[in-house]
């Protein structure tokens, strides 16, 4: 009798070992939602990203800037879409035998936040530019933005850690349909975006602007070519799409960056319309007080560009 007793109390004690294995199992499961379901298509319009915490944190505040000698007269932005380590890049980051030119390999990315690093410069937030645009704050001569285009899964893998090791704020321009419901492995050789939860995670360094809804693409018109559906579809619907982007975004709708750079006086009538304070173009040159404001010029950083590009960039 007494070994039975034994018996029963081990399988018993087993049985809940198990169980709590289970709970805690089902419990991390949950809390990151590693087999949240996978919606269809683009994501949700009337599907909350549970971001409002980075809309209204400290992206939005306004630093006091200790100016040496004189303030900055021009800001320099940089542009980036997808950084991706070396040895990762596969025959899919190549289109007709050269490397995707809108890829940036994490070692350069790193030498170009290292030379910002060590030579002074301040990053400034989407606000911080706003207001140096509009003359309401100086900034240091030594000042630059960093922006990101498209919401890709590899900035928060590769990019975030650098730029958080180094102090630094960037903006991010999300196509917010293309946000994922749930956090996917990260496989270089695919085009991925930021999960939910990782731009929650993401947003001490990331200020998230909008770059369309679902209108991110272009089709066939003619045979001179493709048109962005930012011109090619109707007001309404450029401004459905903007409106859903503005609801992904907790409402939002300081910055915009025009896909592929095409827009019209109808485009930037509808930005106006939707409160959208400034806009950015894929035209080089630097950001001044007297730049459009539905206009602003950047740098785009390619593949190609060299370190020393790269300076003349920052240093203009």
């Amino acid at each position: 009798m007494k070994q039975i007793m034994i018996k029963v109390t081990v399988a018993f004690g087993f049985l809940s070992l198990v169980s709590l294995i289970f709970v805690g199992f089902s419990f991390y499961i949950t809390k990151y939602d590693l087999l949240a379901k996978e919606y269809e298509g683009a994501y949700p319009e009337d599907k909350d990203l549970n971001i409002e915490a980075c809309i209204k944190g400290s992206q939005k505040e306004i630093r006091s800037f200790s100016i040496k000698g004189e303030p900055a007269k021009s800001i320099p932005v940089l542009t980036y879409h997808r950084i991706t380590h070396e040895e990762d890049l596969t025959k899919r980051h190549y289109i007709k035998g050269k490397i995707n030119p809108m890829i940036v390999t994490t070692e350069n990315f790193k030498r170009q936040m290292d030379y910002l690093k060590e030579n002074g410069f301040v990053t400034l937030t989407m606000s911080e530019l706003y207001a140096f645009l509009t003359n309401d704050l100086d900034v240091p001569e030594k000042s630059v933005v960093l922006t990101f285009d498209d919401g890709y899964k590899d900035n928060y893998i590769e990019a975030y850690p650098i730029l958080k090791e180094h102090g630094f704020k960037a903006a991010n321009f999300l196509i917010t349909g293309a946000i994922s419901n749930r956090i996917q492995t990260y496989t270089p050789k695919y085009v991925q975006y930021f999960s939910t939860k990782e731009l929650s995670k993401a947003c001490d360094v990331f200020d998230y602007e909008s770059h369309t809804y679902n209108l991110h693409k272009r089709e066939k018109k003619d045979k001179n070519g493709r048109l962005a559906y930012l011109l090619s579809k109707s007001d309404q619907e450029v401004k459905k799409d903007l409106e859903t982007s503005i609801f992904h975004l907790e409402g939002e709708n300081l910055a915009f960056a025009y896909p592929y750079g095409e827009y019209s006086p109808r485009t930037i009538d509808t930005l106006r319309d939707l409160g959208f304070k400034m806009a950015f173009t894929t035209e080089e040159d630097i950001a001044t007080p007297a730049s459009h404001l539905y206009e602003i010029p950047r740098f785009q950083i390619f593949y190609s560009v060299s370190m020393k590009k790269f300076k003349s960039y920052v240093n203009q």
